[in-house]
């Protein structure tokens, strides 16, 4: 808005700025992203009229970079939360553990790549000796495999740098997970980002009890409030016992005790399946405390309470980084199968634990009901053990 005569503007500011001797005065509005007002440039200038075209050319000119500027700060911001957001996200698929695992998979990788080209012969040695050796070999097979053994040694050396990129560049975190660059390094073909066996590691199993039939009764918001709720809990836990979180399904939370851990005091396999008990416990425990969210309040004293059942086994499993789009750290095998039999024939608000972790355990739990029998698909009959944390006040050793 322009005022060429402040005293006769019908705004009081202006008429206040011509009794200090301002007769003209402009004001340029700072609009952000063509609908947004973020400010305004008020321009005061002695005399009548005193801005010509071009002055209020220009003052519009640098209220458009203002407001650009606005604009690429507040896109800015709202980019970093979004790849902090990313980050988290990506962590909560892939352990930070596990990121290094996976450069030093891939370095070792790079290594013999390296060492397979230095090996090649060189155009000198095609001619002599190594042709002598390699009779059979013509000049496009040479060829052939040194092109073979660059190209493999390129692409380990782009994986790594992805891998690096995920855990400190920012600025690319959003690549990888919505960007070309990252469907390009890994093609439906690639393999593996990462994988490897672990020995001796607690699996722990839970789910909640009747959660189908909860679900019916609340709205989705409360289902996933409750949730929220339960695994938040579950979460705390983890930092208590120095468990290593692996992923929930539906209403199921797994954890393992055992996999990668960098304490020594911890790398103990019984003292690994002594915290494994001492998590399933204290999961059975705290879930008692987690009220169901129903549509009509019942009243004071008379609410219920989540259950969950748990299994545990321990054993040898396969672990590795599948996926193309949002990779995820994941466990699988015989052992992961055979723990989630156990919760599966569980009972509510107890543990049920295979042979092989109640043998692991010892007389570090003494509270163990008699021996039974479950049916595993593909194993046929295994015993277990059921253990009630809540019904007896049983105490274990935790010797390191």
């Amino acid at each position: 808005y322009y005022s060429p005569c402040t005293a006769e503007s019908p705004f009081p500011p202006h008429r206040v700025l011509a009794t200090h001797g301002f007769d003209s005065t402009l004001a340029t509005p700072i609009i952000v992203n063509g609908n947004k007002f973020a400010g305004c440039i008020l321009t005061p200038k002695a005399g009548l009229d005193a801005f010509k075209k071009p002055d209020r050319v220009l003052i519009q000119d640098i209220a458009a970079l203002l407001a650009a500027n606005i604009y690429s700060k507040r896109l800015r911001k709202q980019t970093e939360e979004s790849h902090k957001m990313t980050r988290e996200m990506l962590h909560s698929f892939i352990p930070p553990k596990v990121l290094g695992k996976i450069e030093g998979y891939w370095d070792s990788k790079m290594k013999k790549a390296v060492e397979n080209l230095e090996n090649m012969p060189s155009e000198v040695e095609r001619s002599t000796s190594w042709y002598v050796a390699n009779a059979d070999w013509s000049e496009a097979d040479a060829e052939k495999a040194e092109k073979e053994s660059r190209n493999k040694r390129n692409e380990i050396q782009g994986k790594i740098n992805l891998i690096r990129n995920m855990e400190g560049n920012q600025d690319d975190v959003g690549v990888l997970v919505h960007g070309e660059e990252w469907v390009d390094a890994l093609s439906p073909t690639s393999r593996a980002l990462y994988a490897e066996s672990v020995k001796s590691v607690c699996i722990i199993f839970t789910d909640i009890v009747g959660f189908s039939r909860i679900c019916l009764d609340l709205e989705p918001i409360g289902v996933m409030n409750m949730l929220q709720d339960l695994f938040g809990r579950f979460d705390s836990l983890c930092d208590v016992h120095n468990v290593m979180k692996l992923e929930t399904i539906g209403d199921a939370y797994i954890c393992a005790t055992n996999l990668f851990e960098d304490d020594a005091c911890y790398k103990n396999a019984r003292n690994a399946a002594i915290r494994a008990l001492a998590m399933a416990k204290d999961m059975i425990l705290v879930t008692r405390n987690a009220q169901i969210p129903y549509k009509n309040v019942p009243p004071i004293g008379s609410y219920e309470t989540l259950q969950i059942r748990v299994g545990i086994h321990v054993g040898d499993i396969t672990c590795g980084v599948l996926g193309q789009r949002l990779p995820k750290f994941t466990t699988f095998g015989t052992s992961v199968n055979m723990a989630a039999r156990m919760e599966q024939t569980s009972q509510a608000s107890m543990i049920r634990v295979s042979k092989d972790f109640h043998d692991l355990v010892g007389d570090a739990e003494t509270g163990w009901m008699e021996k039974s029998s479950v049916s595993v698909k593909n194993m046929g009959t295994v015993d277990s053990y059921l253990l009630d944390p809540i019904n007896r006040d049983v105490r274990y050793n935790f010797t390191v």
